[in-house]
């Protein structure tokens, strides 16, 4: 029997949320500083996957995804900060933050519709 949709975007964005913590930790000290052109940029589209995964996970809890992501987010500069040879950046948490509000945008696209639906009784 196949998993129905919303526990399978639930364990991706599990999966998700377990690699980026990790990459966001990461010792990055022997990496050549050219090996991530554009660090915001990448922070951005991070949590805007983040934000899309759980929208399709989650789909009537967008306030609570927007609020829990962007503490993630806080919460991991932070941590940056204070526990890992990397600095933390609130220019990082800005770009974090505008991944969740361009994932708030597309997902009012007509593509994603299909997905705003409610799952059927039982397959929840």
């Amino acid at each position: 029997m196949l998993v129905s949709r919303p526990w399978f975007f639930r364990l991706l964005f599990l999966l998700a949320l377990i690699v980026c913590s990790y990459g966001f930790l990461k010792d990055v000290s022997g990496l050549p500083s050219s090996w991530m052109p554009n660090d915001k940029l990448m922070h951005g589209l991070i949590f805007l996957m983040l934000m899309l995964l759980w929208q399709l996970s989650f789909y009537r809890r967008v306030l609570a995804g927007l609020l829990l992501l962007g503490i993630y987010g806080g919460a991991i500069e932070l941590a940056q900060h204070f526990f890992t040879t990397r600095f933390g950046d609130w220019w990082d948490f800005l770009a974090d933050l505008g991944g969740l509000a361009l994932a708030l945008l597309l997902w009012q696209l007509p593509l994603w519709r299909r997905f705003q639906q409610a799952p059927a009784e039982g397959t929840r």
